[in-house]
């Protein structure tokens, strides 16, 4: 634990646009030697994506053209998001924190759980034990920290938040996710025969 002492984490950036597809028209056109520059944002997903190039001319020729692009930061965290919950669902909350840092890192990774409607902070209807967790990592180590959490039976809809800082490097990263009510919803069909005219 850290003795008490509580890092501030609450000003670092939260990585929330997850999107797996990025589509966008470019049209572009080359320079005097053929070249094509362009920009565009991508999604703050750190992962390899596969970037695909459609070009043609004006006489109908036409080449396709497939690259493999990483998106990544210099220390990152990676949350083991569940698909869903269910009220009742004890489970262990798992974060892998990544340096790509040639030196040692020391620091705080901090889990928040907030109403995905009100924003409010619910961490604590959660039987969290500790909020935060100091971890250190070897230069371009890899670190796993957990957290273990009960779900309450009066959310429906939660915004799981990881945070993280070590020296000047910071990453975060934030998903909605839905609670579903432990109560089973029980379908009976039943055949019924009515004469013409009934």
């Amino acid at each position: 634990g850290l003795g008490g002492k509580k890092e501030d984490l609450g000003k670092i950036p939260v990585r929330q646009n997850l999107n797996e597809t990025v589509f966008f028209y470019p049209n572009l056109l080359t320079d005097k030697d053929g070249n094509v520059t362009f920009e565009f944002t991508s999604p703050e997903a750190l992962t390899q994506w596969k970037l695909m190039f459609l070009a043609h001319t004006k006489d109908a020729r036409s080449a396709v053209l497939e690259k493999d692009v990483l998106t990544q930061k210099e220390f990152s965290v990676t949350p083991n998001y569940p698909r869903f919950l269910r009220e009742g669902d004890e489970l262990n909350l798992q974060s892998k924190l990544s340096s790509l840092v040639s030196q040692k890192l020391n620091g705080t990774a901090q889990l928040q759980i907030l109403d995905a409607f009100t924003n409010e902070d619910i961490s604590g209807k959660f039987n969290l034990n500790e909020i935060q967790k100091a971890f250190s990592l070897a230069e371009n180590g890899n670190e796993v920290v957990n957290w273990k959490l009960k779900v309450p039976n009066d959310v429906s809809s939660i915004i799981i938040k990881i945070v993280a800082k070590a020296g000047t490097f910071s990453d975060g990263e934030q998903k909605a996710i839905a609670v579903l009510p432990n109560r089973m919803l029980v379908t009976d069909a039943v055949p019924i025969f009515v004469k013409e005219g009934q």
